[in-house]
């Protein structure tokens, strides 16, 4: 089996200069910036070494990007690389997901036929994202340019019988799948310490040919390329604290924290209703028409348990852009047996349900699941399409938009309609996308171009569903989709359903754990303490969170973990005790309204998040905390 690995060299986020900006463009100067290899693709790398020892065969290492992107290469080639290829041309400039994901593609079927001979027996392996764009939609849109199945958020793998099988993550459990095509995509999320090269593999990697190609050499449509193959534009970036007070202040006494804590609490809750305000009501200007046509619809995530609670918050925003706009609001609904849930969507606030059921659907595989999408859009043409951004929904929203033609604009945190002049072009009623970038350090609005729908996710706990009407009426349209088991691509091995035994979103308090507590009775004897003594202390429900490293080494179960695979929280006040802050950490929680460190790494990503910081030994600060909040509870 042969391997091609699909790597990044992205700017060090941790240190980026203010003048390094260009805020009138809404982009960033990336040759003021360190760079170093995306952090994913480096568990991408160790995923793929790990793969060839078990099974031999030929590492070819691919990136597109600048001349100086060779850095990236060689860094691969030192780890387990054989061969190494740099897709380069200013042409490729500027460029979102779909005009990445297309050369990119190009480029590997160019691997397979004149590195790999014509043998289709290969694996694609990268990160599941990069952390300069976190949009997670690159991999999924290549298997979809390929037609060819992926596997996302892969923790591990083994051979059985011959046959590969990968343990991957879900938001509801574990599941293994086997590839019943090649080739395959896989993404893998946080696996194991990246691999460090020797120095004889250093030396090798230096004295290799890395190949040059252009857009021209992998013959890339001059169309769906760079600026003009792009279906997405940003229309303005700015700073975060242009739109907050976020400053992370350390603090040494603990009593000090809680008066610190309790004054930021009574500042935000003082201007709760300008702070979750999405915008002002749009009105269409009188005598013109929006730019986009058709009618708003939500992906309204079901499993086992039911539709996840997101589709409800997605229904309440796209009530309110649908009556803008004069439109309709419909679900789309897709499962085997979850018929008896479209009343449920239209309780809250579904016009229409498209409702799609056939027993492929029954576990979802992002292939049938792309397909029935794609045709139902096809056929009813909506102008807006919103998804969570759940770890399904960013598998899954990436390839229908792809397949559609569609814009995509991921974890937005906004949704908002606007008026635009634009490069001598006038939109009316177009969806602005507001969401973070470059792990918190910006915001980012984005507009959809040269495509006729509008595509989101969102993130889960930002938006606010409608209270539940059982007495709205709805119309239900089924639709069978016409599948054949031959095109999923995957086999499902086993699936672990893990209960949830924590709706997080509901706290107002939430303490979170981390791996720096080291052991499941650090985590009962500081975590759970805190998390009850600072509820009480504000007034509000408290619960315990957990980083995904915390469930893995088994201090609580899965159903409390807050992060990517886990759940996206927006409480009141959120405390991370012991917790490094990795890009999947930080997705889950950074929307928070005040943010607490406890880290003794003072270099912590969790405090580039943060409005208040202690950087001191967890035995002796948290105890001291808990007590300070007890005591100032009692005051009150």
């Amino acid at each position: 089996m042969n391997y091609i690995v699909l790597i990044k060299q992205v700017p060090d986020i941790r240190n980026i200069p203010p003048d390094a900006w260009d805020w009138e463009k809404g982009t960033l100067r990336r040759g003021m910036l360190d760079t170093v290899c995306n952090e994913l693709d480096r568990q991408a790398l160790a995923f793929t070494a790990a793969l060839r020892r078990e099974h031999d065969g030929q590492v070819v290492v691919l990136t597109m990007g600048p001349p100086f992107a060779t850095e990236v290469l060689r860094y691969a080639l030192s780890i387990c690389a054989d061969r190494a290829v740099l897709l380069t041309d200013r042409k490729l400039g500027g460029a979102d997901t779909p005009a990445t994901a297309y050369p990119l593609s190009q480029s590997i079927r160019k691997i397979e036929k004149e590195i790999f001979g014509g043998d289709r027996d290969y694996l694609i392996i990268t990160g599941m994202q990069s952390v300069d764009g976190d949009t997670a939609q690159v991999p999924p849109q290549v298997a979809e340019e390929l037609g060819i199945p992926h596997i996302a958020y892969a923790t591990s793998f083994r051979f059985a019988d011959g046959a590969l099988q990968v343990a991957r993550i879900t938001r509801v459990g574990k599941e293994v799948v086997s590839p019943t095509s090649y080739p395959a995509l896989i993404t893998v999320t946080n696996w194991t310490e990246p691999p460090f090269a020797s120095f004889h593999r250093t030396v090798w990697a230096f004295d290799q040919e890395i190949v040059n190609w252009s857009a021209a050499d992998v013959e890339a449509d001059p169309g769906r390329i760079g600026l003009t193959g792009s279906r997405t534009t940003v229309n303005r970036i700015f700073s975060p604290k242009d739109v907050s007070t976020k400053n992370c202040e350390y603090v040494t006494d603990m009593g000090r924290l809680a008066v610190k804590i309790r004054e930021i609490y009574d500042a935000k809750l003082s201007s709760q209703g300008a702070a979750e305000e999405v915008g002002e009501q749009y009105r269409l200007p009188q005598d013109r028409t929006p730019t986009f046509h058709g009618e708003v619809w939500v992906y309204a995530e079901a499993d086992e348990s039911g539709l996840h609670p997101a589709a409800f918050e997605l229904l309440g925003r796209a009530a309110a852009l649908a009556r803008s706009l004069n439109e309709q609001v419909a679900a789309v609904l897709l499962g085997s047996g979850v018929d008896a849930l479209a009343r449920e969507l239209i309780a809250y606030g579904a016009d229409k349900v498209y409702l799609a059921e056939h027993d492929l659907l029954g576990h979802f595989s992002p292939l049938p699941y792309t397909e029935t999408i794609g045709d139902l859009i096809g056929r009813y043409r909506p102008q807006i399409v919103l998804f969570a951004a759940t770890p399904l929904g960013r598998e899954l929203a990436p390839r229908v938009a792809y397949r559609t033609n569609s814009g995509l604009t991921a974890d937005c945190t906004a949704l908002d309609l606007i008026d635009l002049k634009r490069a001598g072009k006038e939109y009316t009623g177009i969806l602005r996308q507001t969401r973070p970038a470059l792990g918190g350090n910006i915001m980012a609005s984005i507009i959809t171009q040269n495509a006729d729908i509008q595509m989101s996710t969102a993130r889960p706990g930002v938006l606010k569903a409608l209270p539940r009407d059982d007495s709205r009426q709805g119309e239900i349209i089924e639709y069978t989709p016409q599948l054949a088991a031959e095109r999923v691509g995957v086999s499902l091995v086993s699936f672990e359903p893990v209960q949830a035994t924590a709706e997080l979103s509901d706290a107002g308090v939430i303490v979170t754990g981390g791996a720096g507590l080291r052991t499941k009775e650090n985590y009962d004897a500081y975590i759970r303490p805190l998390a009850t003594e600072l509820g009480n202390f504000l007034g509000v429900e408290s619960m315990v969170g957990a980083s995904r490293a915390a469930v893995e080494r088994g201090m609580i179960d899965r159903g409390h973990q807050v992060g990517q695979t886990g759940q996206t929280v927006k409480p009141r006040v959120y405390v991370a005790v012991g917790v490094s802050g990795a890009v999947q950490h930080l997705t889950g929680m950074q929307s928070s309204d005040i943010i607490v460190a406890i880290n003794k790494d003072a270099k912590a990503p969790i405090f580039n998040v943060a409005d208040l910081g202690v950087v001191a030994s967890l035995e002796e600060t948290i105890p001291q905390l808990t007590e300070a909040l007890k005591a100032g509870a009692v005051q009150r």
